[in-house]
């Protein structure tokens, strides 16, 4: 290949970041009909309306991008050319990258050329910008990643029903007890007054009170989850629990939710909602 052509090449890839980043329609012009694209979750691809649909969707989380084109690294290889390089950009929401620490702005792309034209392009970058996936930034940062809110949840599901399954035996509490943060922030709203183990408690020790006082007023007698919602600092448990109080004999049967915000892998705030009335009631 005469080397002018690999000059021109660069040239042409040089042109397609910088449409890229100016938003102009006329990149296709760059490419051959049957062009094969990929792009990290888009996947693989063919032809200009392949480029065309990734654009529009690319464009639904960001607002702008720019590349150092003047840093641009280039790995010629016959008709294939490697290109290493960084960006930086602004999502829908504002958020920028990179930060420097985390999130480096780096990419590579493969071009392939037939002709003057790129006939493949392949884009090897972390679709994830803005570090948004905390957990997997947790696993390569840290020896062990944090448990996320759903795994939380669901330990904690799992605590309570062996606590309700033999609730004499200190260990099941202290399984419960050692999901909370130090400093929680408790609360189960509803009339304090009539009902005693309700109302607003902090920490550790408070979460051991809390179910050592319920458990000598009530006998579990179903606690049912039926759902988990999660994102990364909170998880809602959504089910219906029926319990018996002991003074009265009168059966408490109700639905409810946890609302469980996690961080770090430790719950920092619980509040419970529950058919308040139904529970007054039955004490």
């Amino acid at each position: 290949m005469a080397p002018g052509t690999d000059s021109q090449r660069i040239e042409a890839i040089r042109s397609y970041f910088r449409k890229v980043d100016e938003k102009d329609s006329t990149l296709s012009d760059l490419f051959t009909d049957d062009v094969q694209f990929y792009f990290p979750k888009f996947g693989p691809a063919r032809g200009k309306a392949a480029l065309v649909r990734f654009s529009e969707r690319f464009g639904r989380e960001v607002a702008s991008l720019v590349h150092d084109i003047d840093g641009l690294v280039f790995t010629v290889d016959g008709d294939r050319i490697a290109v290493e390089g960084q960006e930086r950009g602004v999502t829908r929401e504002g958020v920028r990258w990179p930060d420097g620490e985390i999130s480096q702005g780096r990419f590579c792309n493969v071009f392939e050329f037939s002709g003057p034209f790129i006939s493949r392009v392949h884009i090897y970058v972390d679709p994830d910008f803005t570090n948004a996936d905390r957990r997997r930034v947790r696993l390569y940062r840290e020896h062990a990643p944090a448990p996320t809110p759903r795994e939380v949840a669901e330990r904690y599901l799992q605590a309570v029903q062996a606590f309700h399954a033999n609730p004499t035996a200190s260990a099941t509490l202290a399984e419960v007890v050692a999901l909370f943060d130090e400093d929680v922030d408790w609360s189960i709203d509803g009339d304090v007054a009539r009902v005693p183990w309700i109302g607003p408690r902090r920490g550790h020790a408070a979460v051991g009170d809390f179910f050592r006082e319920l458990i000598s007023y009530v006998e579990p007698r179903r606690f049912e989850a039926r759902t988990i919602l999660a994102d990364d600092e909170t998880a809602v448990i959504l089910g219906e629990l029926a319990s018996l109080v002991k003074a009265t004999g009168r059966l408490i049967e109700t639905a409810f939710a946890f609302d469980l915000t996690v961080r770090a892998g430790k719950i920092t705030r619980y509040r419970m909602f529950e058919d308040s009335h139904a529970v007054a009631r039955a004490v």
